[in-house]
Formats: structure tokens, C-alpha cells, sequence
């Protein structure tokens, strides 16, 4: 973990004159940043969040990121939102690097256990990102960007014959099992059902809450267009499970919370199975990816692709 950029007091006090936010009071870094370099500014008017974009996110759709914090933020929905400056340009260069400043958000998302398992994750916690996720989705009905979600379903062969030839010195049961699934999935997935600009990523630890109550959802560099039931079965996968074993208290939970909001078409509900399965492998694939491929001197820890291995087993195996 660290900050890769940078920046002097000197430094951060010319940028932000091109900014009405106030004049510099303070600043620090953010550690836990993986991908980019992130600081806390406090201003005279509050606190922002100032993000320096470096290699791994692409450039040329950092507008569809930062619009739709913006579009969301607009609608009431509690995301960073984008600060523009003094020429109306939310997205500006900082020693030849992109950059935003957004709004801080109070909170702090729930703590993994040691051994990158949550043990914390209440039913009420399922409930709130339930109706969260909805929100959003009712939101970002009318955002009109589109982006084309590179790790949907028909992403996925591609991302998998990267690593292939890698599987069975890894996990010989994942030599037929993948490229089965993958087939499987392709052939059951409507296009016809309900999409819009959707998440993606809503992991615990891309929510925060305050008093038991989510205050902020963050983190939207996986954000695209696809299958709103998509997204709500990548939080069943990343909230539901208790280690390996699935926990029923809380799915009950997660869609009486979406239902709260956004009731399922029967068409969705129908869908949901085939949902369930695509979202593990999305996981199971890119951690897979990630295993075989991080450098071993990177800052990334590297998350374990066999927890996604027993969720898609467990939704082969058995129906909700």
C-alpha cells in the first residue's frame, strides 16, 4: 500500500487555485490506496478527497466514472461527488497526471478479518446495501453514457485463455470446470432484461457507514453497462456468505431490501440462478488473473480465487 505521486504543500496550494474550494489548511496522505494516489485535503471551506489517476486505469473513460458519481450525487445518492474548477472541468492535470477532487464522505467501511473474510457483515448490513443498490439503479435509469462492461459474460473467454495453459499446475478441477461454465453462461444470458449504468464492485469494503447506517458508496472504476440483476447478484456473492457457507438470513435480507425499493420482474427473479453463477466466475476469473500475473514485488495483496471457486460450486449445487 502507498502513495505513488508525490505532492509538496507548495505544490497542492498552486492547483487548487484554479478551484473555489477555499485556501489550504492541511493535507495528508491516504495509504490504503492500491491503484491510485490519494490525499485528504482540508480547506478552508472542508475536507476533499484529491485522487491522482496513475497506469492502470485507462484514461479515456475516467468521464464515465466521475459523470456518474456526478449523475448519482445528483439524485441524492451518497457517492464522492465531483468538483469542478474554476473552467467547469471536473477531470484536471497535476504533474502530467489526470486527476479530480471529490466531496469527503464520514464513515468507514466494515474490516476483513486476517485472513481477507468478513465476519461482520450483519443482516442489517445486507438490508441497507439491499436497498442501496436499488437506489442506485432507479437513479441511473436517465444517465445516459455508456460504457460496455469488459468483465460481463461475453468478456470472459478472453480474460480466461489469458491464464489457461496456467490451471492445472493451480487446480486441475478448474481445467473443465471454467470453460463449461463460461458456455453454459453464454447460452442462458438474456440481454432482454433491465440495464443501466450499475456498480459492479459494491464490496464491503466500497461502503461506508456511520452509526450503523451506510453513509457513502465509493469506488466506481469497475462501473458499467449491464444487467441490473447482474449487480445485485454480485452483492449476494460479496455479502451472503459466511467464509465458504452461505447464509439465508442474510439473502432474505439483500432482496427484501432491494424489493423495498425496486421490486424483481418475474423475468429476473427467473434469472437470478444464472445471475448468481456469472457473478462468481466474474470473481473467480479475475482473481485468477490477478494470481498468475501480479508482479510478486506489487503493493496488491492478492485475494484468493478459491473463495469464488466454492460460491460458484455452491450455486451449481443447490437452488435459494
Amino acid at each position: 500500500m502507498a502513495v505513488y505521486t508525490k505532492i509538496t504543500k507548495t505544490e497542492l496550494e498552486q492547483h487548487l487555485c484554479n478551484y473555489e474550494i477555499g485556501g489550504l489548511i492541511d493535507f495528508h496522505e491516504i495509504v490504503e490506496g492500491i491503484d491510485n494516489s490519494n490525499y485528504i485535503i482540508k480547506t478552508s471551506t472542508g475536507k476533499y478527497i484529491f485522487t491522482i489517476f496513475e497506469s492502470r486505469i485507462d484514461k479515456e473513460i475516467l468521464p464515465y466514472f466521475v459523470n456518474l458519481k456526478q449523475h448519482l450525487s445528483s439524485k441524492n445518492i451518497s457517492c464522492p461527488k465531483p468538483i469542478s474548477n474554476k473552467s467547469g472541468n471536473k477531470i484536471t492535470d497535476f504533474k502530467n497526471k489526470k486527476t479530480i477532487i471529490v466531496t469527503f464522505l464520514e464513515g468507514s467501511s466494515l474490516k476483513p478479518h486476517l485472513d481477507g473474510y468478513y465476519y461482520n457483515i450483519t443482516p442489517n448490513n445486507c438490508l441497507q446495501i439491499g436497498e442501496i443498490l436499488a437506489k442506485m439503479h432507479v437513479a441511473s435509469q436517465d444517465f445516459v453514457q455508456f460504457r460496455y462492461n469488459d468483465l460481463g459474460v461475453d468478456g470472459f473467454e478472453k480474460l480466461y485463455q489469458k491464464f489457461s495453459h496456467l490451471l492445472a499446475d493451480y487446480d486441475k478441477t478448474l481445467v473443465d470446470l471454467i470453460p463449461q461454465e463460461i458456455t453454459n453462461l453464454k447460452a442462458l444470458w438474456n440481454p432482454n432484461l433491465q440495464s443501466s449504468a450499475c456498480h459492479l464492485d459494491l464490496f464491503p469494503d466500497n461502503v461506508f457507514f456511520k452509526d450503523g447506517k451506510i453513509s457513502a458508496v465509493i469506488d466506481f472504476y469497475f462501473s458499467a453497462n449491464d444487467l441490473q440483476i447482474y449487480d445485485f447478484a454480485i452483492i449476494v456473492n460479496a455479502w451472503c456468505f459466511d467464509k465458504h457457507s452461505f447464509n439465508h438470513q442474510k439473502f432474505i435480507s439483500i432482496v427484501n431490501g432491494y424489493q423495498s425499493i425496486k421490486p424483481f420482474t418475474k423475468s429476473e427473479l427467473e434469472f437470478l440462478p444464472t445471475a448468481l453463477k456469472c457473478a462468481s466466475m466474474r470473481f473467480l476469473i479475475t482473481r485468477l488473473n490477478d494470481y498468475f500475473f501480479t508482479p510478486k514485488n506489487s503493493l496488491v495483496k492478492i485475494k484468493d480465487p478459491q473463495e469464488y471457486k466454492q460460491k460458484l460450486l455452491f450455486f451449481l449445487q443447490n437452488k435459494l
